[in-house]
């Protein structure tokens, strides 16, 4: 099963879901971006990074500006973050999101690209976790480790996938940084899977710098 196929399961099971994509990719640049989503994701909205910032913090965190205002505008709905460890940003914005709206995020899902993708082999920094519940996200390898999940009810958590997290900066060179004070149980910069395991995950690009949110009403 590929990310596509839980995206449809989502929107087709849960009353009330909606997907937003968010890019912070430039507006004017997005045209084939934002088709190869719609021809491969469920419908939803879209946000990019417009051109012309006055406003100078969100030009360096346009991630977190864009989610913040999504969050302020459906304070009703909750939310689910996915996204993977490849962006630095994610990183820091989504554990943030966590702190500063705990009432709407319900989980948080984080592909570990170092874990699966030779060519993604980046750095990244797993601090802004250290507080959170570990039941409320999880980094995952391939999306059938999200098989099962009730997220409706804020099972966001699979046991069976070791997360190995060091709350510091991990997927260094030369295994800098991979000591692991995580009792969890996925691999954070651990070995490569099979080709047959790279291609479940088709939609990388979508996964990784597209989706910022899927949403729905609470009850």
């Amino acid at each position: 099963m590929n990310m596509p196929d839980f995206y449809a399961n989502w929107s087709r099971s849960i009353p009330d879901f909606h997907f937003h994509y968010l890019t912070t990719t430039p507006e004017q640049a997005t045209r084939n971006y934002m088709d190869f989503i719609y021809k491969t994701y469920p419908g939803g909205s879209f946000d990019t990074r417009p051109l012309n910032f006055s406003n100078v913090a969100a030009t360096l965190s346009i991630r977190k500006f864009l989610l913040k205002k999504v969050f302020e505008t459906f304070p009703q709905r909750k939310f689910i973050l996915i996204a993977d460890t490849s962006n630095s940003d994610v990183m820091r914005d989504y554990p943030q999101m966590a702190t500063d709206f705990p009432n709407q995020v319900q989980c948080i899902f984080l592909r570990n690209t170092s874990s699966t993708d030779s060519g993604d082999k980046f750095p990244y920094d797993t601090s802004g976790f250290k507080n959170l519940n570990q039941q409320m996200y999880m980094f995952f390898n391939v999306p059938d480790d999200l098989t099962g999940l009730d997220i409706v009810n804020g099972q966001c958590y699979n046991q069976s996938i070791k997360q190995n997290l060091t709350f510091g900066y991990q997927g260094l060179p030369f295994g800098l940084g991979s000591s692991s004070s995580s009792s969890g149980n996925s691999s954070s910069s651990g070995g490569k899977t099979s080709d047959a395991g790279k291609n479940l995950f088709s939609g990388a690009l979508a996964l990784g710098a597209a989706v910022g949110a899927a949403l729905w009403q609470l009850s």
